[in-house]
């Protein structure tokens, strides 16, 4: 039996999104799903708006967040410079998981400063309340394009990343990063779920992926992603890890809604099953 009335993966404006928490469950209950979790990225500041407004719509909401990691396997086929793993917590997460979370989102404001600063030796002069006023969360590269975009330095974000802000480019810069290990760790402590988020991305065979990630107790894996095709979603429901399922909508043009991305029921992980 399929459905989809679940999706997990899904940002807003507390991270890399363009809609408040508010605005994405409504547009996800509109889509028919009726198991959402908010998952910006290292941060859990939209979980209170996000639960409010599930109770309102009668939809269930399970709190989730985006964990940017170091590199766990180097590929030779893509260039990824992190991993990203999913966490839930159907029973909320502890005031323990919440401080290293904002520890991790205040990595990013120094690695923003020197951006701008990278920015500013480039001729171009941003000030970084641009760049803040297009989040309400956690600093991300998203809004510095965006903050490109209207200072008329870019015209889109694709070109900011090319030209400036991407992996290698003349303004990208580091940032320090748990690793996977580390990250699970502190799921599990606070009672938390883990599933490494869209795998494609990381260029990794699965009969390489799989093993490792089940030897650093990584309990699911995100097979059922917007950028996976059918056959990569088959193969990988057949590695024995339970799934999980994302369309990693973040409000835009591209994929405005969460939802309309069907799963099995029977590989779903129990917690997640509608």
């Amino acid at each position: 039996m399929w459905t989809e009335m679940v999706d997990l993966h899904c940002h807003s404006r507390h991270s890399d999104g363009v809609h408040t928490p508010t605005e994405m469950a409504k547009r996800a209950y509109d889509s028919g799903v009726r198991v959402w979790s908010l998952t910006d990225h290292d941060t859990n500041t939209g979980w209170a708006e996000a639960q409010s407004a599930c109770e309102n719509l009668g939809m269930r909401f399970i709190p989730g967040v985006e964990i940017t990691c170091e590199v766990e396997i180097t590929s030779d086929k893509e260039n990824p410079s992190s991993w990203h793993l999913l966490a839930y917590f159907p029973d909320g997460a502890s005031d323990e998981f919440s401080e290293w979370l904002v520890g991790l989102k205040e990595a990013r404001l120094p690695r923003m400063k020197l951006m701008l600063e990278a920015m500013k030796e480039l001729g171009h002069d941003i000030p970084i309340e641009d760049v803040e006023k297009f989040a309400d969360g956690a600093l991300g590269r998203p809004h510095l394009a965006r903050a490109m975009i209207e200072h008329g330095i870019v015209e889109t974000v694709s070109q900011a990343f090319d030209e400036y802000i991407g992996n290698g480019a003349p303004a990208f810069r580091e940032r320090p990063l748990p690793t996977i290990s580390e990250a699970v760790q502190m799921v599990h402590q606070s009672g938390g779920i883990t599933s490494l988020a869209h795998p494609l991305y990381y260029g990794i065979s699965n009969d390489i992926l799989v093993p490792r990630l089940l030897k650093l107790g990584v309990d699911c894996i995100e097979a059922i992603h917007n950028s996976h095709s059918d056959s990569y979603r088959y193969e990988l429901m057949q590695q024995g890890m339970p799934i999980s399922v994302g369309g990693d909508s973040h409000g835009t043009e591209n994929r405005p809604s969460p939802g309309k991305i069907c799963a099995p029921i029977k590989h779903l992980h129990p917690c997640f099953r509608p």
